[in-house]
C-alpha cells in the first residue's frame, strides 16, 4: 500500500510537470533528475499537500548548519529542492542548509550529503569539459549564483576529495577542484582561524606544485590553468601581509609580482589591474606610499569591472567596497559613502539583503 501510495504521487507530479513545461521537454536526455525537481517542486509539493502527506507550517531561519522553523500562514514548510524531502538528513543528520543568493523562506534549501550526490553526478557527465566540470560545486543551480561562506569552503572541499576518489591520476581536474577549494576560502579569509589561513597556504602549495608538473607536459598552460596559478600566488600574497608586519608586507609582494608576471602573460585586464592594486597597497605598508596612489590602483579595479563584467557583477560590487574603503582611508568619507550607498542598493536588488556580498558592503557603510 505505501508502495502504490508513493507511486501514485510520483505519477501525479510527472503528470504535472508535463504539463507545465511539455513533453518533448521532460523526455530529452538533458531533462535530469536535478531539473524535473526544481521545476516540479512547488507542483510537487502542493501533491503532497492534498491529505496524502502531513507537512507542517514554517517560516525559517538560514544558519551555517540548521533551519530553525517558526508557524506561517500558508500551512508549507521548506523541502529539500533535490530530494523533495524536509526535516534532517539521513546520512549525517544535518538539517537542510542554504548559503547563495535564493531568497525566501523555501527557496533554495538542499540537504549537503543530496547536492554533492547531484554535483558528483553532474561532474561525471561534464567529463573534460572543465568549467562544466567544476560548475555544481561552485553555482547553486536554483539562483545560479555562487555557494558562499562556509558552504563555500565545505562543497568544495567535497569536490577536492570527489576529484581524488574518481580521478586519482588526473591532474588538470584536481587542479580544478584545489582551486575551487582555494577560491573558497580566500572568499571569507579575513573570518578564516589560524588552521584554516595554514590549510589555504598549504592549498596554494600544492596548487603550484601540480602546475609545475601540468608544465612540463603541456607548455605553454591554456589560460584557465594559468588564472588557476594566478590565484595560488594571490592567496599567498594575501596571507602574507594579513600578518601586519613590514617583513611580511614584503613577502607579499613578491607573491603579487608573480600573480602579476602570469597575468600579464595571458593578457587578464582585470587580474593585472588587481595585482597591481595588491602591490601598491602592500608597498604602502614599508615605503610610505601616497593614499592617492592606493586610490588609483583601486579605483582602476573598480571601473574596469564594471566594464568588463558590469555593475551588478558581485565582483564589481567588492572592488567597488574596496575603493570606497580606500576613499575613506584618505578622509574622503562622503564620496565613500555615496559609492556605497550605490553599491548596496544593487547588492540587495540583485542579491538580496541576506547576501554575504550585501552584508561586506553594509559593514563598511
Amino acid at each position: 500500500m505505501v508502495f502504490l501510495a508513493v507511486a501514485e504521487v510520483v505519477t501525479e507530479a510527472w503528470l504535472a510537470i508535463i504539463l507545465a513545461v511539455g513533453v518533448d521537454a521532460v523526455t530529452q536526455p538533458s531533462c535530469s533528475l536535478a531539473l524535473v525537481t526544481i521545476i516540479g517542486r512547488e507542483l510537487l509539493v502542493d501533491v503532497r499537500r492534498r491529505g496524502r502527506f502531513d507537512f507542517r507550517s514554517n517560516t525559517i531561519e538560514d544558519t551555517r548548519y540548521e533551519v530553525k522553523c517558526s508557524k506561517r500562514h500558508d500551512d508549507r514548510e521548506a523541502v529539500c529542492y533535490l530530494c523533495l524531502d524536509g526535516g534532517v538528513d539521513d546520512e549525517d543528520g544535518q538539517p537542510l542548509r542554504r548559503n547563495c543568493a535564493c531568497r525566501g523562506t523555501d527557496a533554495g534549501f538542499v540537504h549537503f550529503s543530496c547536492l554533492t550526490e547531484y554535483a558528483s553526478s553532474q561532474s561525471k557527465q561534464a567529463r573534460d569539459d572543465m568549467k562544466e566540470f567544476v560548475k555544481p560545486w561552485r553555482v547553486c543551480p536554483s539562483c545560479h549564483q555562487e555557494y558562499q561562506n562556509y558552504f563555500a569552503v565545505d562543497i568544495a572541499t567535497e569536490f577536492v576529495s570527489f576529484v581524488r576518489r574518481q580521478y586519482p591520476d588526473d591532474t588538470p581536474k584536481q587542479v580544478g577542484a584545489l582551486s575551487l577549494q582555494l577560491y573558497a576560502l580566500m572568499g571569507m579569509f579575513v573570518r578564516l582561524t589560524p588552521v584554516q589561513k595554514r590549510e589555504a597556504g598549504v592549498t596554494a602549495d600544492v596548487l603550484l606544485s601540480m602546475i609545475d608538473r601540468m608544465k612540463v607536459d603541456v607548455s605553454p598552460l591554456s589560460r584557465r590553468y594559468s588564472r588557476f596559478e594566478a590565484i595560488a600566488h594571490n592567496a599567498h600574497g594575501k596571507i602574507a601581509f594579513i600578518e601586519g608586519t613590514e617583513e611580511s608586507a614584503r613577502r607579499a609582494v613578491t607573491h603579487f609580482e608573480k600573480d602579476l608576471k602570469v597575468c600579464e602573460a595571458i593578457g587578464d585586464d582585470d587580474g593585472i589591474a588587481a595585482a597591481k592594486g595588491n602591490i601598491a597597497i602592500a608597498k604602502s605598508k614599508y615605503e610610505g606610499g601616497s593614499n592617492e596612489e592606493v586610490l588609483k590602483a583601486s579605483r582602476n579595479v573598480y571601473e574596469l569591472r564594471i566594464s568588463e563584467l558590469g555593475e551588478e557583477s558581485e565582483y564589481t560590487i567588492r572592488a567597488g567596497a574596496t575603493y570606497a574603503g580606500k576613499l575613506q582611508d584618505a578622509n574622503r568619507g562622503d564620496e565613500a559613502r555615496e559609492l556605497l550607498t550605490k553599491l548596496l542598493a544593487t547588492s540587495k536588488q540583485v542579491f538580496g539583503s541576506d547576501h554575504n556580498i550585501t552584508k561586506s558592503v553594509e559593514a563598511v557603510l
